[in-house]
């Protein structure tokens, strides 16, 4: 298991990366969990009408993947997300291999709160979105997960 990072524990610069395989069963699970059964996402035939040519990823799917990281990797586990903002550029397929990568950029000692950015991209090196997260951390004081 990953070892969580307590808010004192980060570094100004850390990064961590999370890599998965886009499948049907993620967009399926997505689209149930959520309501979002655009026919961009759950219709090949559809799709293959659109300007990508086939289906595509929910672009919010690709920012869960983000959120993951932060909750369950880096920081870590008893993080709490205070705001996500994300930029598409371009679109995932089912069959893309995507990389997260999260990297603090800043972190407020007073409040303790840390902001990070994010990139996700595909197995070209594409990028595919891109963003940033604020988020409260575990603390030193608060009992350890």
């Amino acid at each position: 298991m990953h070892k969580s990072k307590t808010f004192e524990e980060l570094t100004i610069g850390d990064i961590e990366t999370h890599t998965v395989t886009i499948q049907d069963k993620h967009i399926k699970a997505f689209a149930e969990a959520t309501g979002d059964f655009n026919p961009i996402h759950m219709d090949e035939e559809y799709a293959s009408s659109s300007q990508f040519g086939r289906r595509i990823a929910h672009g919010v799917l690709l920012t869960g993947i983000v959120s993951g990281v932060l909750g369950t990797k880096f920081p870590g586990l008893g993080t709490v997300a205070r705001q996500m903002d994300a930029k598409f550029s371009r679109p995932a397929f089912i069959g893309d291999t995507v990389t997260a990568e999260i990297k603090l950029q800043k972190k407020q000692e007073k409040i303790k709160m840390c902001e990070f950015s994010y990139k996700v991209s595909n197995q070209d090196g594409k990028v595919i979105v891109r963003g940033k997260a604020v988020v409260i951390p575990r603390s030193e004081s608060q009992n350890k997960i």
